[in-house]
Order: structure tokens, then sequence, then C-alpha cells
């Protein structure tokens, strides 16, 4: 199992973050143009007073090795399962894969601080397991390595937006 953790600077306030994150059709202009991802679909979203709960699935651009290329094949979708907590402020997502089913569990939770002058924060911790014998250490890995550089791209992509925006 591999675990990580990281902090990211995000260019606006928690409020207008979390604005931004669950904005559908923002959602799918970061995956589509900004990410490279060929397709990314809102396919639910509930909404309460305490919670907000949605289903994305996702067509990802990833890099893997061969060995793990040939276990994919092209079952390379995902789907992003993920509830935000709106009094706790923590967003916890899991990640499935079409390629591995219950064999690789990817998941995490994210939280945003206020930060400097109308800036924020932004907590991830996640996790990758993968049950897989003889390739299970090199799935991890790469799952890892995609996992990290989409949370590393996707706030580019949100700093660079903001800026834009005036």
């Amino acid at each position: 199992m591999i675990r990580e953790q990281f902090e990211q600077e995000i260019h606006c306030p928690p409020e207008r973050f979390w604005g931004l994150f669950f904005d559908d059709g923002f959602n799918v202009e970061m995956y589509e143009r900004g990410l490279g991802f060929p397709e990314c679909k809102i396919v639910e979203r509930t909404e309460t007073e305490a919670k907000l709960h949605r289903r994305m699935a996702l067509t990802p651009s990833i890099d893997m090795p061969k060995a793990v290329a040939k276990l994919v094949g092209d079952r390379v979708g995902t789907v992003e399962v993920g509830d935000w907590d709106k009094q706790e402020g923590v967003y916890r997502w899991d990640i499935e894969l079409a390629a591995f089913g219950d064999k690789v569990r990817i998941g995490g939770t994210m939280k945003v601080v206020a930060h400097g002058d109308g800036h924020c924060k932004r907590i991830v911790a996640f996790e990758v397991e993968a049950k897989m014998f003889g390739v299970g250490k090199i799935i991890e890995k790469t799952a890892a390595s995609n996992t990290l550089d989409g949370w590393k791209n996707s706030a580019a992509f949100i700093n660079g937006y903001l800026a834009n925006q005036g």
C-alpha cells in the first residue's frame, strides 16, 4: 500500500474553491481542455443541507508501464465517487478503475483551509492498494504517480483559470 499526503496553494478563498470544485461545467472544462482527458461526465449529483454527493466518469490519458498496459487493455475508464461533508469541510473520494474492479483501491480525503490573503491551502491525503500477485506494487506505484500528477496539474489549471478571471 502507498500513502501520500500533500498541500497545494490555491489562489482564491475556500468558498470560491469549493464553488469551482463542484461546478459541473468547470470540471468538464478542466479535465477535458486543461488536463487532456478525452472525456469527463458528471453522472450523478445530489445535494442536501449537510452533504454533496457526486460521481464523475472520466477517461484519463495516463502513462503506465508496459506490464500494466497489457493488463488494462482498452479499459482505462475511471469513476470518481465523492462526498463532501459541508459541516466538517472534508471531501472523501474513491476512484473506481474499470480495468481492475475491487482489486485496486484508490481513495482519500481533501480539505481546504484559508491561507494568506485571499488564498487557501488544499490538503490531500490518499492511499493506493493493489491486491494483484506479481504486479501489485507496479500498479500501486503507477496509480499513485498518476494520482499525484492529476492533483498537481489540476491545481495549476485552477490557479491559471483564477489568474485569467481577474
